[in-house]
């Protein structure tokens, strides 16, 4: 799917209804928004797993963010810094 929107005066866009639709939008719901090779990537927050174009994706598709950090700080491999 491919739609034209303009950026308004205010820096902002407004997503027509049918996108809002597709991506199961509601408000308040967080937005990533990546830039990659000159274009915008908008991606619901939460889905961010679900892209099968990431390369790494199936390598931390089942790890806990905050547990692996824990773990790392607590590595002594860490001591040095």
């Amino acid at each position: 799917m491919r739609v034209s929107v303009r950026l308004t005066s205010g820096h902002k866009i407004e997503l027509p209804e049918n996108v809002i639709k597709k991506m199961d939008l509601s408000v308040n719901d967080e937005i990533i928004i990546e830039v990659e090779d000159n274009k915008l990537i908008l991606i619901k927050k939460g889905n961010l797993a679900d892209r099968s174009s990431e390369p790494y994706n199936d390598v931390w598709n089942n790890t806990d963010a905050e547990e692996y950090l824990k773990d790392e700080g607590n590595s002594d491999s860490n001591s040095s810094y």
